[in-house]
């Protein structure tokens, strides 16, 4: 319990009772803020009074800000001089807190300021924000809402940051408590961290105000705030439109490592980021020594080892290795079906690839002394949330925890079981589609133009049929045709919501159309129909994916409907 007879702690209803404001002050959302002068002492104040008097729930918060101030004490954290927030519970008083007065503008007024930030400078801003966090952490305090705006720098030195408005903060010890934290989203829109999402049970951890200085140092240099984590395109803060370059000008041959710093930092799992302030800091500190000379092989290849050994490096380190050994296993179940299959069959690979977000590998299946393909299957292995999800040619087909993944029995039975299928009905010949009819991805095309037509009829919707002659060398181009003009995921979307799709031989086509005919199919064509086979328009498949994306969502605006 807070002794409310202390100096600190009084037992007051109302701040103007012992204070008069002397100024204004642009306060936050919680409350109206003053410079105010005690009337015992005159004793001079950042004084900040409630705003929501009547919400139990911030009336709390802001008895757990006052808290803060009296606990933390640093000079990177304004000293509290009174308050009467620990009688939130009573409803005819009205909170307040008053702290010690701190000259100088907020970060964000200093930076707006500033045409440019050196790369020193905003370093050794942020580690002494670090360190004020250091004293916080130490004594189990969590800010939450770490922001250029709730930074003051002390007479406008960015080497003296204090840090303000603990509202938001968090310390297992307090008396308030709150059930309701999971399902309300905190932090703040500087840097919307998905840990302190709305629904999320993980808002007590130090990591996220290690991303917040993460985000202020980002700020410092680049003037822009970080905003999320990942874009629509995965793409961390520091890696986005016209950041790398300025970041690139104003690092030097500091680059790789002030990257790698913020790598760990923006890192949008919680468990790849710096673990602690100090941490972090040493990674400053890295960044700091750029311009010490150039020593032998040796000293270069310890460089390189600091710079790749980071947390982060180390996770995506062994997310790769995880995305390989699916891989792997999938190959090893083609190759015990190849073997039970006698000489009648052989696989082989093409694009393989593995990235720290997917593996991707084509496994072909052909016969003996022949080059022609009887069987293309598309693999991809990704990590979503807790499990690796296989795709085999845009199908799940198996997933396994991704801490302990297992590739057993049921692992083999089902892969060989879908393999077996799908060479059972390539070898057929009858209605099959080619290989190149993974490069549709996600949904796979009709084969039969009738099939497609009776679709079209019943969903209201055009045909789209890219065509394609199997007297052609490699069903004319084909596979490099539709590879590049199917490369965007948007660009199938497109296809998929607005026509049905077919890939079908040139014999079909001509049993219904003329429309090809004299046409030259050394390149593969695409033709769109209405739901009765009425061709409307005919074209070579461009084989570009910026064009194949203009393409489709045009097709799409005339003939179908858009997604």
């Amino acid at each position: 319990m807070i002794d409310g007879n202390s100096e600190t702690w009084i037992e007051c209803q109302r701040w103007r009772d012992r204070w008069e404001d002397v100024e204004k002050l642009r306060g936050g959302g919680q409350g109206e803020a003053y410079r105010a002068l005690r009337t015992s002492d005159r004793q001079v104040a950042f004084l900040k009074v409630i705003k929501a008097k009547r919400d139990p729930e911030r009336r709390a918060r802001f008895f757990r800000e006052a808290a803060a101030y009296d606990t933390v004490r640093t000079p990177g954290v304004p000293r509290l001089i009174e308050s009467n927030a620990h009688l939130h519970g009573k409803g005819e008083v009205d909170p307040y807190i008053a702290t010690s007065f701190i000259e100088g503008p907020t970060m964000r007024e200093w930076r707006e300021a500033q045409q440019s930030v050196d790369l020193h400078v905003a370093l050794e801003s942020t580690m002494a924000l670090l360190k004020t966090l250091r004293e916080c952490h130490r004594g189990g305090l969590l800010h939450r809402d770490i922001k250029p705006d709730n930074v003051i720098l002390a007479n406008g030195d960015p080497a003296w940051p204090v840090l303000l408005d603990f509202g938001l903060n968090f310390h297992p010890d307090r008396t308030v408590d709150f059930e309701t934290e999971a399902g309300q989203e905190i932090g703040n829109r500087f840097l919307r961290l998905p840990e302190l999402s709305a629904g999320s049970r993980v808002k007590q951890d130090s990591r996220s105000d290690l991303s917040f200085c993460a985000g202020i140092c980002f700020y410092l240099l680049t003037g822009a705030n970080p905003d999320l984590l990942q874009d629509a395109e995965g793409r961390l803060p520091h890696q986005r439109s016209g950041t790398l370059a300025k970041l690139e000008q104003i690092a030097g041959a500091g680059l790789g490592r002030l990257l790698a710093l913020f790598d760990s930092g923006f890192a949008p799992q919680i468990a790849d980021r710096f673990n602690n302030v100090d941490a972090m800091i040493d990674s400053m500190v890295k960044v700091m020594d750029r311009h010490q000379p150039v020593g032998n092989a040796e000293d270069d290849l310890t460089a390189i080892r600091e710079m790749m050994d980071t947390v982060a490096s180390q996770r995506q380190a062994a997310r790769y290795e995880r995305l390989s050994e699916a891989l792997r296993e999938i190959q090893r179940v083609h190759e015990d079906t190849r073997r039970s299959l006698g000489f009648a069959m052989n696989w082989r690979q093409s694009g393989h690839h593995v990235s720290a977000e997917s593996g991707r590998n084509t496994l072909g299946w052909v016969r003996p002394g022949s080059e022609e393909e009887v069987l293309s299957v598309k693999c991809e292995v990704r990590e979503v949330g807790g499990e690796i999800v296989i795709h085999l040619s845009g199908e799940p087909v198996f997933r396994t925890a991704t801490e302990s993944p297992r590739y057993g029995a049921k692992f083999d039975e089902t892969i060989r079981t879908w393999l077996l299928a799908r060479l059972r009905e390539a070898v057929s010949g009858r209605g099959v589609l080619p290989p190149e009819a993974d490069e549709f991805g996600e949904r796979r095309p009709f084969a039969e133009l009738t099939e497609a037509r009776d679709e079209a009829r019943r969903t209201g919707r055009h045909v789209i049929a890219f065509v394609f002659d199997p007297a052609q060398e490699q069903r004319g181009k084909l596979r490099y045709c539709l590879g590049n003009f199917l490369e965007n995921r948007k660009t199938r979307e497109t296809l998929a919501a607005a026509f049905v799709v077919a890939l079908v031989p040139l014999s079909q086509v001509a049993a219904v159309s003329n429309v090809l005919e004299g046409e030259s199919m050394e390149s593969s064509r695409w033709v769109v129909f209405s739901a009765d086979l009425e061709p409307e328009e005919q074209a070579v498949i461009y084989a570009n994916a910026q064009e194949g994306e203009r393409i489709a969502f045009e097709l799409a605006r005339r003939f179908g409907s858009q997604p």
